[in-house]
């Protein structure tokens, strides 16, 4: 199996470090805060946000977003099918700058079990002192600007369903938070200024930011490679939001609010073939723990905090403090929402887990939505290929399959990741979860 280095330097006065490229298939470098060029990662939207917030995360916090870089960076730009001999595990090993070397060696066996958890690749990680770069936090001298309230919380905005409920619930109760939004690309960005825009019409009287945290990896010069499955991203984004709740008020606690419901969180393999990019650990609660001791080891002073772990998206829906107002808004939930091969705008493309379960949990609420799907479900003439209709088939399977053995998600859940010894109520949830979908696809033919 052969192995990929990733190198990243971090300004222009960064020579990388020295390794033997022969251990190697390939070796590439990732450049940050160099030149500005297209052949670095983009952070200059992220850095003027926070800028313009007066948001000052401490180097450690900074540390970790070029940690989350170099991650994600590997994670995107080499291909699982073509490079891992399983088609799936990767050897991956990163050259990181970081401020404190000490700190970070720390943190390897826990950022190994992160990463691999996560990705199921093979992580080693080597931590230097950076050269040139002794501080990396934005200071801002913007005298007009800042955060115009006073918050002790950050909540993670993608555009999607579950982080729209997640904005109205908070806002209701008068907690006024940070929403922090981000996206590799223009595909569902919109859909986080569409929220933005229906939470302020909702609520006037209430003052609340977006920043917007766009940060893109280059395609170029790194390994020539591409890869689909971004299991690596949910620690891009965590660390985004994590990074920036740290800085709301330096010395407090603070705490990022993880919108997810409990069965997209479990995420459960659907058939035993889907354990690799079918079942991705982005909220899951063994990772969320495993962060959250990474968090505390750097003393960011931030609480990790899904307040739906153990609800459905019906649930979420329904319990919603104003679920007209997600019935009328446009949230985006899929993930393959890009129509542009179909000649089609951005929209739900109707087939993948997440859209299933969305318009499971509409029906399961009761409640309507302006439907943009580009593939209807419920016409078997638009079932026409089998990649339409695989995820159908597979919830058809894990349905009859908790039919027929009523412990066979007791012990999924336990495959999935250490939940303590009592699993009982994420069963629940997951068992709830998979009713609402199959409620749904009872009036689907395929």
């Amino acid at each position: 199996m052969a192995k990929f280095a990733m190198i990243v330097k971090l300004g222009n006065a960064d020579a990388g470090v020295t390794i033997n490229a022969a251990d190697y298939g390939q070796v590439a470098d990732l450049k940050i805060l160099c030149n500005g060029s297209r052949d670095e990662v983009k952070l200059s939207k992220l850095f003027m946000g926070m800028k313009q917030l007066k948001l000052e995360p401490n180097e450690l916090a900074m540390d970790l977003l070029v940690v989350a870089c170099a991650m994600y960076g590997a994670d995107t730009r080499i291909d699982r099918l073509k490079t891992a001999d399983d088609s799936w595990t990767r050897r991956i090993d990163l050259f990181i700058p970081v401020s404190d070397v000490t700190v970070w060696n720390e943190q390897v066996p826990l950022l190994k079990k992160i990463f691999g958890f996560l990705s199921g690749d093979l992580w080693n990680i080597s931590f230097r002192e950076r050269s040139g770069m002794s501080a990396i936090t934005p200071i801002s001298r913007l005298k007009k600007f800042g955060m115009p309230y006073q918050t002790d919380t950050v909540c993670l905005f993608s555009g999607g369903m579950d982080s729209f409920i997640g904005g109205i619930d908070l806002l209701s109760k008068g907690i006024q938070p940070l929403f922090l939004g981000h996206a590799k690309s223009s595909d569902v960005s919109p859909n986080q200024r569409f929220c933005e825009q229906a939470l302020t019409n909702a609520f006037p009287t209430l003052s609340f930011k977006r920043l917007y945290a766009f940060v893109r990896i280059p395609k170029k010069n790194l390994f020539g490679q591409e890869e689909k499955t971004e299991r690596g991203r949910s620690f891009l984004f965590l660390t985004l939001g994590s990074i920036c709740a740290s800085a709301l008020n330096p010395g407090m606690p603070s705490t990022l609010i993880i919108p997810e419901n409990g069965l997209i969180s479990l995420n459960l393999p659907l058939t035993p073939m889907r354990t690799g990019s079918h079942s991705t650990r982005t909220t899951h609660p063994h990772y969320l723990e495993l962060m959250q001791s990474l968090l505390d080891k750097l003393t960011l002073g931030v609480r990790l905090h899904n307040p739906y772990q153990f609800k459905t998206k019906g649930e979420m829906l329904r319990e919603c403090a104003d679920p007209s107002l997600v019935e009328k808004t446009r949230t985006m939930s899929c993930s393959h929402p890009s129509g542009r091969f179909q000649g089609k705008g951005n929209g739900h493309c109707g087939t993948c887990v997440p859209c299933i379960i969305r318009l499971a949990s509409f029906k399961a609420a009761g409640k309507t939505e302006v439907k943009d799907y580009r593939t209807d479900i419920f016409d078997a003439a638009q079932l026409d290929t089998k990649t339409k209709k695989d995820n159908i088939v597979a919830f058809k399977y894990m349905v009859e399959k908790n039919s027929q053995n009523p412990v066979y998600i007791k012990g999924l859940i336990r495959a999935t990741g250490p939940l303590g010894k009592n699993v009982d109520d994420y069963v629940s949830i997951y068992k709830r979860g998979l009713k609402e979908v199959e409620n749904l696809l009872s009036g689907v033919v395929i």
